[in-house]
C-alpha cells in the first residue's frame, strides 16, 4: 500500500508541471493617513499606496474619492505608469472643504481597473470656521437740515451658528453722540443689518465705528462723513410767465439740489442752482426755501394784464390796467387785423393808440405782453366810420326865371377833442408801425419827432437775431423809456442799449424833450 501511494505522489509531481497557469488580477488601496481635520477653505491631502496583487502588469488605474454630493470637492486622476506584479505605487489625492457644516465626514477611496476595484476608508473632521464681514454705508458730506441714514451691516462667513456682542458708536468732533450694544446669534450666510437715522444733525465732522465679537475672533470698521452749512442767498421773481428762482452761495455760484416750495409744491434746484415754475394765473405765491437748515419764507406777486378798448373814428385806444386796476406803462399793444398789424407803447395813464387804417375794420386782435406781467388777449370789434356826405348845388336858373334859393351847405360837425395825448399817440403810432418789412438781414431803424416828443422804433432782422445794439443822440431831453432794454440821459445825449432781439422782434424808445 504504503509503495503504491508513493507511486500516485510521484506521477501527480511530475504532471503538475506541465498543465498551464491560470492569470489573476488583483489591486488594493491603503490610505497612508485615514484620519483629517480642517475647516471650509482648507484643502486636505490624502496619501495613498497602491499594491498589485496579481500576476499581471496594471495600466490605466482609475483612482478618486467619493463622498457627500455637497460641501466638498473632490479630486480624481488616472495613474498612467505600469505597476507589475507584486508591486506599489504611492500617490495623494485632494479634498477641499467647501461650505460642510461641522462635523465627521467618511469619504471612500477608490482604485479601478477594468472591473477590478478596491476601497478604503478616510475620516474628514470639519471643524467650525468663524468668520464674518462688517461694513458702513453713510454718505461723505451733508447739509445741514436733511437727515442723516446710515446703514450697519454683518455678514455670516462662518459654516455654522456663531454668537457674539455686536455694536456702533457714532461720535461728532470727538464727542459720543450715539451708541449701541447688543448679544445675538447668526446662521451661516445669514446677515444682522441696522438703520440707523439722525435727524438734522448738527454742523461737524463725524465718525461712525461698527465693532464685533464673534467666537474669539474681533473685528471693526470705521467711516466718516461730514454736516456743513453754508451761506447761501436767493432770487425770486417773476419774469416770462414763469417763477425763477436762483440759489447761490457767497461767490454767486448756482447751488444744486435746494430744497424749494412753491405755495406746497416741491422743487429742487437744478446744477446751476435755479428752477422755473410756468404760471399764468395772477396772484401772491408763497416760496418756502431750505438753506442748508435756514428755512426762508418769501413772496412773488404775479400780475395780469387786462385790456379794454373804445374806437375813435379811424383810431382804437387801448387801454392797459393790472390786477388791481392801475395803468401799466411801456407796455407793447400788438394789433391784428384783416388788412395787417399795428404797434403801440402805453403811456403813463396806459393807454395805446392803434392806426385802425393799417389794421383794416372787423375783429381786431389785440395782445399786451410784459416779461413783468402775465400777457392778456382779447378779440376787438371795430367798424369803419361813415364817410363824410359831398355838399351838392342846385343849376344856375335861366335868365328869364325867378332865381331860385340857393342852398347853403352845413359845416361838418367837428370832430371831438381828446388832448394832446391821444394826438401824441396815435401820431407815433402812425409814424412808427409804418415800417418796412423787407429787411431781412439789416436792423432797422426809423426816427421821428412830434411836439415835444422824440420816438425811435429798432426791429432786428427777419432772418437773424440782433445782438448788442446801441443808439445814441445828442439831444436834450427830461424822460425816456423804452420796452426793451436800458435807456438812460447821460451827458446831454439819449442812450439806448438792447443786448439781445429775436428775429423780426421789434423795440421802441420815447424820449420827452427839454
Amino acid at each position: 500500500m504504503k509503495a503504491r501511494a508513493a507511486l500516485i505522489i510521484l506521477l501527480l509531481i511530475s504532471v503538475v508541471p506541465i498543465l498551464p497557469r491560470a492569470s489573476a488580477v488583483a489591486l488594493s488601496i491603503t490610505p497612508l493617513n485615514d484620519d483629517f481635520s480642517g475647516v471650509p477653505g482648507d484643502t486636505i491631502i490624502i496619501p495613498f499606496q497602491l499594491e498589485n496583487l496579481g500576476n499581471q502588469t496594471l495600466e490605466n488605474v482609475s483612482v478618486y474619492v467619493t463622498g457627500p454630493a455637497e460641501g466638498f470637492l473632490y479630486q480624481s486622476k488616472v495613474v498612467r505608469d505600469p505597476i507589475g506584479p507584486n508591486e506599489t505605487y504611492r500617490d495623494t489625492l485632494s479634498v477641499k472643504i467647501l461650505n460642510a457644516a461641522p462635523g465627521k465626514y467618511n469619504l471612500t477611496l477608490v482604485a479601478r481597473v477594468g472591473q477590478v476595484y478596491s476601497e478604503a476608508q478616510v475620516t474628514v473632521t470639519v471643524k467650525t470656521l468663524v468668520d464674518y464681514e462688517l461694513g458702513i454705508e453713510v454718505g461723505k458730506e451733508y447739509p445741514y437740515g436733511s437727515n442723516v441714514s446710515v446703514i450697519l451691516k454683518m455678514v455670516s462667513k462662518a459654516n455654522g451658528v456663531i454668537i457674539g456682542r455686536i455694536g456702533y458708536t457714532i461720535t461728532r468732533n470727538g464727542e459720543t453722540v450715539e451708541e449701541f450694544a447688543t448679544t445675538t446669534y447668526l446662521n451661516p450666510g445669514e446677515s444682522w443689518i441696522q438703520n440707523v437715522t439722525l435727524t438734522k444733525p448738527q454742523v461737524g465732522e463725524y465718525s461712525v465705528r461698527l465693532w464685533a465679537y464673534f467666537g474669539g475672533k474681533a473685528k471693526s470698521t470705521t467711516a466718516t462723513f461730514r454736516v456743513f452749512q453754508r451761506n447761501l442767498s436767493y432770487e425770486a421773481y417773476f419774469r416770462n410767465g414763469a417763477i425763477h428762482v436762483f440759489v447761490h452761495d457767497e461767490s454767486g455760484n448756482g447751488v444744486p439740489g435746494i430744497s424749494v416750495r412753491i405755495n406746497g409744491i416741491p422743487f429742487t434746484t437744478d446744477e446751476s442752482g435755479t428752477l422755473s415754475y410756468l404760471t399764468s394765473e395772477p396772484g401772491t405765491y408763497e416760496i418756502v426755501l431750505n438753506l442748508d437748515g435756514r428755512i426762508v419764507t418769501t413772496f412773488v406777486e404775479v400780475r395780469k394784464l387786462f385790456i379794454s378798448y373804445e374806437q375813435r373814428n379811424e383810431t382804437l385806444l387801448v387801454r392797459v390796467v393790472d390786477s388791481t386796476g392801475r395803468p401799466v406803462p411801456n407796455i407793447t399793444v400788438e394789433a391784428s387785423g384783416p388788412l395787417g398789424q399795428d404797434y403801440a407803447i402805453t403811456n403813463s395813464s396806459g393807454l395805446a393808440a392803434i392806426n385802425l387804417e393799417k389794421t383794416g375794420y372787423g375783429t381786431i386782435m389785440l395782445n399786451a405782453e410784459s416779461s413783468e406781467y402775465v400777457e392778456a388777449s382779447v378779440n376787438a370789434r371795430t367798424s369803419e366810420p361813415p364817410k363824410p356826405t359831398p355838399t351838392t348845388s342846385s343849376p344856375s336858373p335861366s335868365p328869364t326865371t325867378t332865381t331860385a334859393p340857393s342852398t347853403t351847405p352845413t359845416p361838418p360837425k367837428p370832430p371831438k377833442d381828446y388832448g394832446p395825448l391821444a394826438a401824441i399817440l396815435v401820431a407815433s403810432g402812425i409814424l412808427l408801425a409804418g415800417t418796412s418789412y423787407l429787411a431781412f438781414f439789416r436792423p432797422l431803424v426809423q426816427e421821428e419827432t412830434l411836439d415835444r416828443y422824440y420816438f425811435v422804433k429798432v426791429r432786428a432782422p427777419r432772418l437773424k437775431s440782433l445782438e448788442n445794439f446801441h443808439f445814441e443822440r445828442g439831444v436834450t431831453a427830461v424822460e425816456v423809456r423804452a420796452t426793451k432794454g436800458k435807456a438812460e440821459i447821460r451827458d446831454g445825449s439819449v442812450v439806448w442799449e438792447i443786448e439781445h432781439l429775436e428775429p423780426g422782434e421789434e423795440a421802441y424808445l420815447q424820449v420827452v424833450l427839454g
